[in-house]
């Protein structure tokens, strides 16, 4: 399975714990969580609590010394049961969860999710139902390499993926696109911008390229020298090479482009 995936799933996983221990937190809809007036003038009176400037509500003089004993609720003497109570609903009020927040992570962990759905389940769930349009209406065989390549793809099994593309090269040898798959996992998902680069070499060492092709396949091999493996002058000698064999076409003139760029006009 592919490591990003099962990262997400992780994170997927922390959010909604952390969704499920905020809502437990919350007080229940028909519970009264809020401290009665009596009950707040029986804790002010006690000297440890004070309403605070900006909302009014109830708040501790001294949070840092922690839950207050019996004998410090009641000045040095036993508290009355109905004091008792009211500290006991200040505790709850406190412990509780805040509903804007239980809102919020609600709205981050749907977005997280979709996010999965979208970029993993459903094109694995395309891949699937091609597997079976495939499986019934051909006579032989299961899904062309090309199917079983994406479902590969969809499900991270990237070895997979770059034998059934090899396959699809060989079927299919005027399409550049299983050149590009490959080099694409080679580059991104297996994290390989050297293996990326001879995959290029040895589609353009097959030759019979189409003029475009054969430019995209060196613009490709120019952005992994440049951006991966930090090879300026092979860059520079690729963008050179694209002037000198498509002269007077679009791919010289993004060629020079880059080069002035790249500080080499």
């Amino acid at each position: 399975m592919d490591k990003k995936l099962i990262f997400y799933l992780v994170v997927l996983a922390g959010l909604i714990f952390a969704l499920i221990c905020s809502v437990i937190s919350n007080p229940n809809d028909g519970e009264d969580s809020n401290l009665t007036n009596d009950q707040i003038e029986l804790l002010l009176d006690t000297g440890h609590f004070d309403l605070s400037s900006e909302d009014h509500t109830l708040q501790a003089l001294n949070e840092e010394e922690g839950k207050l004993t019996h004998e410090e609720l009641g000045r040095g003497e036993e508290p009355s049961e109905e004091l008792v109570a009211a500290y006991d609903r200040f505790l709850k009020d406190e412990d509780e969860g805040s509903p804007i927040f239980t809102f919020a992570l609600f709205i981050i962990t749907g977005i997280f999710a979709g996010f999965l759905i979208v970029s993993y389940l459903l094109p694995l769930l395309v891949q699937r139902a091609s597997e079976e349009i495939f499986g019934s209406t051909e006579k032989v065989g299961g899904p062309d390499s090309l199917t079983q390549a994406q479902t590969n793809m969809a499900q991270g099994n990237w070895d997979e993926a770059i034998t059934h593309y090899q396959q699809v090269a060989i079927e299919s040898p005027d399409d550049r696109l299983p050149w590009i798959e490959i080099s694409m996992i080679q580059r991104e998902r297996l994290e390989n911008p050297s293996l990326a680069l001879q995959t290029l070499d040895e589609a353009l060492e097959r030759g019979n390229w189409r003029e475009n092709d054969e430019a995209f396949f060196m613009f490709r091999k120019i952005e992994i020298c440049e951006n991966d493996l930090n090879q300026h002058d092979q860059a520079v000698a690729l963008l050179r090479s694209i002037i000198e064999r498509f002269p007077q076409s679009r791919h010289s003139a993004n060629a020079m482009h880059k080069l002035r760029e790249l500080g080499e006009s």
